[in-house]
């Protein structure tokens, strides 16, 4: 039997982090996401865009794995897959996920869930587009993009690749503090507006 030893230190907010206040987060969750990867992206945190991502079969059978996300919008997050893998299969599935990131830097830590959709225009842009080639006739080069995205059918190259959006609906932001009285505020969706509030570590 292995056992674990465990200690009684508690990650404390470090490396310049600004502090959790309610009275000045901002009303969209991922605004404040931006602003806690702008920080640890400056300080050259390790590996800073790498998350867990959970997914459930329609059964219900739970997985997770390590990936990278690629970007954060206004109301989504976007990373890349090959939907044939189980995550991918899963995803289409359920039209649902559950994403933890974790920076040991700062001692701060986002939880979110949300639905996924695949991204056509990511998709279109990339059949539509070499990178670096000559573009004589950049108009010809936007409709070839703008008729793949409203076609309707399957983008086909490469057969395996697509875009995923994760529609985020609620929202957990964790930072550390001595003694485990750590601090968290939780953001959640509602009809369109987004409520938040501070709760119990």
């Amino acid at each position: 039997m292995t056992t674990i030893r465990t200690t009684n230190f508690f990650p404390a907010l470090g490396a310049g982090a600004t502090p959790l206040d309610i009275a000045t987060a901002p009303e969209n969750p991922l605004r404040l996401l931006e602003s806690w990867v702008d920080h640890v992206m400056a300080i050259e945190a390790v590996e800073p865009m790498f998350v867990t991502l959970a997914t459930a079969s329609a059964s219900g059978v739970v997985s997770s794995r390590t990936v990278q996300l690629l970007a954060i919008e206004e109301d989504t997050t976007l990373f890349t897959t090959n939907f044939g893998s189980r995550k991918g299969v899963e995803m289409l599935e359920t039209g649902r996920v559950a994403v933890s990131l974790y920076w040991r830097e700062t001692a701060q830590s986002v939880n979110f869930t949300g639905s996924v959709e695949d991204d056509r225009g990511v998709q279109a842009s990339r059949v539509a587009s070499f990178h670096g080639r000559d573009l004589p006739d950049e108009a010809a080069h936007l409709a070839k993009f703008q008729a793949l995205v409203e076609s309707g059918e399957p983008i086909a190259r490469p057969d395996y690749w697509k875009w995923f959006r994760v529609r985020v609906d609620a929202v957990t932001f964790w930072e550390g503090h001595p003694e485990s009285m750590n601090r968290r505020i939780h953001y959640a969706l509602k009809d369109g507006a987004w409520s938040k509030g501070m709760v119990q570590a």
